[in-house]
């Protein structure tokens, strides 16, 4: 492995555990006004992001690399969902409310054409829940919330999609048919000759998403208790000074984008 590659790594190890630390009595520093809904759905999407952050890096230790897209993609998708939160607030926690109607009522729809019996407590519940429709609805999708918040994001977003999902390029990991005279079939995943293999970065990746992520969380924090540590981690870990910029004052959107 490439020397930069192992020590952005190393790094890596070293930032993901300092980060775990910082969560340590979380609970002290929930607002206990309006705030404390937002930063619920955050530090529950926060605590789901650490577990595939640390699925990352146990498939990485194991030579799966590879295989750990999917929980990459998990990565981004959380990571913007905290963002959209930090942003946008409230507006944010009801279209994801709203979203969760919408879905619930797939599922029952489903379960009912399959003939399946469940207790119909919950999703009734959720369907009486009465909640007005607000602009911000359109970022319950990932490719108009990502856009928004960052090009690089989306595009990581989209290219780990190749990977998470049953594509071509997926399937092309596990052959070449550019000679002309044979076909070369592989049992591990093997990337054509001069493509670059992101992958051999996994546990580098997940701590560059997860720093970022506790960045918006802690605008979430009554006092925001996290800001020094964040920056020290940030520079021990060598993460790229755009990435340590403020974010947005809560309630005002990334570049005009919000409507």
């Amino acid at each position: 492995m490439n020397e930069d590659i192992a020590e952005d790594n190393r790094r890596a190890y070293t930032g993901l555990q300092a980060l775990a630390k910082l969560t340590e009595g979380v609970a002290t520093h929930a607002p206990q006004d309006e705030g404390k809904r937002t930063f619920l759905v955050a530090w529950g999407l926060l605590a789901a992001m650490q577990r595939q952050a640390l699925a990352v890096v146990l498939l990485h230790r194991k030579g799966f690399g590879h295989e750990a897209a999917p929980n990459r993609r998990a990565l981004i998708e959380h990571l913007a969902q905290i963002r959209w939160i930090a942003e946008d607030g409230a507006d944010a926690v009801d279209s994801m409310n709203r979203a969760l109607q919408a879905s619930q009522k797939r599922l029952r729809d489903a379960a009912d054409a399959a003939g399946m019996t469940y207790d119909p407590t919950i999703p009734d519940v959720v369907q009486a829940a009465d909640i007005p429709p607000n602009s911000a609805e359109q970022y319950n999708r990932f490719a108009p919330l990502l856009k928004r918040l960052s090009a690089p994001l989306l595009a990581a977003w989209v290219g780990e999609t190749q990977l998470a999902h049953p594509t071509l390029t997926g399937a092309q990991c596990f052959f070449d048919d550019t000679a002309e005279d044979q076909i070369l079939i592989y049992d591990e995943p093997t990337y054509r000759e001069g493509v670059d293999n992101p992958t051999k970065r996994s546990p580098y990746i997940a701590f560059t998403l997860m720093w970022v992520a506790m960045d918006a969380f802690n605008q979430l924090m009554k006092d925001s208790p996290w800001g020094d540590e964040l920056q020290r981690i940030a520079t021990e870990g060598g993460l790229d000074n755009a990435l340590t910029e403020p974010l947005p004052e809560e309630g005002q959107a990334s570049d005009g984008n919000k409507s």
